[in-house]
């Protein structure tokens, strides 16, 4: 029984840190900027073609294909926020969200049409060799599968000392804290904005790449996964870094445990039921803190 629960969990640590790398994006955007960017499913999902054609078409190594791909798709990031986002700030959220929405279908339609709509598998570049040490206790724990959660827990650290111990890091902070007032300090708010947006949709490129190393992927994958990774990031507390992180693990742990000892078809179900009871008891979710409106 206790082998089981381990197992388990390792799954859970696994899915969790996909969602990680996915939440911090949507955290960190609203935290700048105190928008929901709907498309950030999406850019995981587009992250996670892109190494899929650096691997199959040039033939990238994971070690070159990965790094690679998340300056791809950090480029893809600064010219969404460029393009699409830049010119609405000071409009009503409403036109932020139907302009997020819009981006993400977009992107679903751009990629279905280069690549087409059936799954795809990335080519397995991580040894995928059991531990032995947890197999002779009946707990399956591949090689792949801890490097996985190693290099994920890296990035979320180096997001972590980024953010806390770097000018930029306290630029955006000092800009989530309050952005009328910064511009008089000498920052640039277009270059923040920008980083963020290339920083968070980088981390989900890496999320893409992890999770179709263990999964198939296909132009919707980022529907489903981009609002699990939402649902975590408002559990945790969005705009908190940690949270997200927090919500995240808590949000994996949830769904594998209803799939293995409840139903597969309560998985969904039970995610959102959570998210709902935990708003009406935290509604900043939580390490979420409130927004202080200053009069």
């Amino acid at each position: 029984m206790i082998y089981t629960i381990i197992q388990q969990m390792f799954n859970a640590i696994q899915l969790g840190a996909v969602y990680a790398l996915i939440a911090l994006g949507y955290t960190m955007v609203y935290g700048i900027l105190r928008m929901i960017n709907f498309a950030h499913g999406d850019i995981f999902m587009c992250g996670a073609f892109i190494g899929f054609l650096l691997a199959t078409k040039i033939g990238l190594p994971l070690w070159l294909m990965l790094p690679m791909a998340m300056c791809l798709t950090a480029l893809l990031g600064v010219i969404i926020e460029r393009i699409a986002y830049r010119r609405l700030r000071t409009a009503q959220k409403m036109s932020l969200v139907i302009t997020a929405l819009g981006v993400g279908i977009f992107l679903e339609n751009f990629v279905m049409l280069m690549v087409g709509p059936a799954t795809k598998q990335l080519p397995q570049q991580l040894p995928g060799s059991i531990v032995q040490w947890f197999f002779k206790y009946n707990i399956t724990v591949t090689w792949d599968r801890i490097w996985i959660i190693i290099i994920s827990l890296v990035l979320m650290a180096v997001l972590w000392l980024f953010v806390n111990r770097t000018l930029m890091g306290t630029a955006m902070r000092a800009v989530a804290d309050n952005k009328d007032i910064v511009p008089l300090m000498g920052i640039n708010i277009n270059q923040v904005i920008a980083v963020t947006f290339a920083v968070g949709s980088a981390l989900a490129a890496a999320g893409g790449i992890f999770y179709g190393q263990s999964y198939s992927i296909d132009p919707y994958m980022g529907i489903d996964l981009g609002w699990k990774a939402f649902i975590a990031a408002v559990i945790g507390g969005i705009g908190s870094i940690e949270g997200a992180v927090l919500g995240a693990f808590l949000l994996s742990g949830v769904e594998i445990f209803t799939v293995a000892y409840l139903s597969s078809n309560l998985k969904n179900g039970i995610s959102f039921g959570l998210l709902i009871i935990l708003l009406l008891i935290r509604p900043n979710g939580i390490m979420g803190k409130p927004i202080l409106k200053k009069v």
